[in-house]
């Protein structure tokens, strides 16, 4: 299998400064996005420090085969190794945010959302909490694989509101769950299989607040380079305001070995929340 790759973040037209940060590492297939809040550079360092933590810990979890007995925190039965690792390094982010929060004045309340994927040959993990976004785009599809934690989007799984009411509310960018807020916290993770050309998206709300799903598909079927598409997502978002922070990172998967058929393989935290929202894009992009 190979990877293309590429990461891109903008502050924006509107903010002083910028609160998102991101990893691309392609020595172990890590991708991550993180939007941080909080007062006076508390979410630039939020982010930061999530970032930081669970590209360390996945490394050196990975690089020694870790068994779940040296994980932080207790092992979820239904993901695999893989899935663990992306688990524990986002649990142990969250510890540490907390503690730094509670511990120094000047970062109290300070928070941020994260999304991570790693990739092998065999396995896509996918793991989110907030709002910040995951896609993969497959056989001219566009899929979410990400939950987001927000007022709105339970709201709409209840059917009490809208996909088209929720875009426009003033309480969507209330968050349920992020890292930071407690003392822990939990992901949801997905496993998927990956095929040849996928396409994988992680991108903050700088993004999704400016740009559908359905641009985001589009954009993306036409652009082969990772780069390139970095680069036209910020150019989309500026050219409508761009209110907030960007940061966008790309992922194209080729030469892949068929495996067998089937896109979602393993399910963990989460799982009628992803069925949820699979569903809605089944519905949503089948011709």
């Amino acid at each position: 299998m190979q990877i293309k790759t590429s990461g891109i973040t903008d502050v924006g037209l509107q903010r002083e400064g910028n609160e998102d940060s991101f990893c691309v590492e392609d020595s172990i297939g890590l991708y991550v996005v993180a939007d941080g809040m909080g007062g006076h550079l508390a979410g630039e360092v939020a982010s930061k420090v999530a970032v930081e933590i669970i590209n360390k810990s996945c490394s050196r979890w990975i690089a020694s085969s870790a068994p779940p007995d040296e994980l932080f925190g207790y092992s979820d039965q239904s993901l695999s190794r893989e899935g663990n690792y992306i688990l524990s390094s986002i649990r142990l982010a969250n510890r540490i945010i907390y503690e730094m929060g509670q511990g120094y004045e000047q970062y109290r309340g300070m928070g941020t959302t994260i999304s991570a994927v790693l990739v092998t040959p065999s396995l896509i993990v996918a793991a989110n909490v907030g709002d910040s976004r995951i896609y993969i785009v497959r056989d001219d599809r566009i899929e979410r694989l990400s939950k987001d934690h927000t007022i709105v989007s339970e709201q709409v799984d209840m059917g009490v509101m809208t996909d088209e009411e929720a875009a426009v509310s003033p309480l969507r960018h209330i968050l349920t769950r992020n890292l930071g807020s407690v003392e822990n916290v939990d992901a949801d993770v997905f496993e998927l299989e990956p095929f040849d050309n996928d396409r994988i998206i992680l991108c903050s709300d700088g993004l999704t607040d400016l740009v559908s799903d359905e641009e985001i598909l589009e954009i993306t079927q036409k652009e082969d380079d990772p780069d390139t598409l970095c680069k036209k997502f910020v150019e989309k978002a500026r050219s409508r305001g761009a209110h907030d922070n960007t940061t966008v990172v790309s992922v194209y998967l080729c030469d892949v070995k068929k495996r067998r058929n089937g896109l979602l393989r393993k399910v963990g935290v989460g799982i009628a929340d992803f069925l949820s929202v699979f569903r809605r894009a089944t519905r949503k992009y089948t011709p």
